[in-house]
């Protein structure tokens, strides 16, 4: 097997292990306490947080609020180095503010501020403001290579220890292989659907799944049906296809649970549709056996962290 050196990788509250020697990529659009906008992250220092919380305040107060003069209420310095800047949502509001969040975080030797906005309100303002700042206060770095043993949220290069609230979002890790550049793998947790649906159950799958595959058109499945990882109920579909030259085997592998009151949706892929045509490159798999074993370590390694 080619990827014979595995290591493991904190994402939200479950740990799954990836190849080394690979291009890992971490997504997130993650919100907090249902909120309309998503946490971002941008490369900057504690000193680059300030200047944004700065402009932030600067923009607010050059626009005027039709009774309190502006829309500028207050700026709060948080104990991480961030800043928590504060200010009525529109020109007429006085019951809706805006909170913008700032957060200065260095980890994997790279410097991050993470930006957040939120809603507040004036019968709980207080309240409010103080969950924002403990929410700020959660950031912690996270480590190449570390487990965390705290209760918290991995979120790509930081962990939220026990941070207050609920939240709601997609977050996923993937990697690009440099040697394979056509092969993406990734796990991803997102809601839970309304209604599950295992993917098994699903009409019209294999059709959809072979026609993004491209290639000759013409796929079968390799295996498919229940695939348990550890405790966590899942299924699986596994198609494989030919390059349109009929040269190279091609895959798409799929691993679902679709999610309950208990669990988020998790989902596992593989997909592969064969070397470049403009500039071959070594292949991922050295046949069918191989790309399912790769595919069931890579599945089998989900776990729940036991102190999330």
């Amino acid at each position: 097997m080619r990827y014979q050196e595995w290591k493991t990788v904190c994402l939200g509250k479950y740990l799954v292990d990836m190849p080394t020697g690979v291009n890992l990529e971490f997504n997130n659009s993650f919100s907090y306490n249902a909120g309309k906008y998503p946490l971002k992250e941008v490369q900057g220092t504690a000193e680059d947080a300030k200047r944004m919380a700065e402009a932030k305040a600067n923009e607010l107060k050059a626009s005027p609020h039709d009774t309190k003069g502006s829309l500028y209420v207050r700026s709060i310095p948080l104990a991480n180095g961030g800043v928590l800047v504060q200010g009525f949502c529109f020109p007429s509001s006085v019951d809706y503010y805006y909170v913008y969040l700032y957060i200065p975080v260095v980890t994997r030797g790279k410097s991050f501020v993470y930006t957040y906005q939120g809603d507040a309100y004036p019968d709980s303002e207080q309240q409010d403001l103080q969950q924002f700042s403990a929410f700020a206060a959660s950031f912690r770095p996270l480590d190449e290579g570390v487990i965390p043993k705290e209760p918290g949220i991995c979120i790509g290069d930081v962990i939220l220890i026990n941070p207050p609230g609920s939240f709601v979002g997609d977050l996923s890790v993937g990697f690009s292989d440099p040697h394979a550049t056509q092969l993406t793998m990734a796990f991803v947790v997102s809601p839970a659907f309304n209604k599950p649906e295992w993917i098994t159950q699903i009409d019209g799958w294999d059709y959809v799944h072979c026609t993004n595959l491209g290639g000759n058109g013409k796929c079968e499945r390799l295996r498919s049906g229940k695939h348990p990882a550890g405790s966590i109920q899942g299924e699986e579909i596994c198609l494989i296809g030919k390059t349109k030259n009929n040269k190279y085997r091609t895959y798409d592998f799929q691993w679902e649970n679709p999610g309950s009151e208990t669990i988020p949706h998790l989902t596992f892929s593989l997909w592969y549709p064969g070397p470049s045509e403009d500039s071959p490159e070594p292949l991922p798999f050295f046949n069918d056996d191989e790309a399912l074993a790769v595919w069931d370590k890579f599945v089998n390694s989900l776990r729940l962290r036991p102190t999330a």
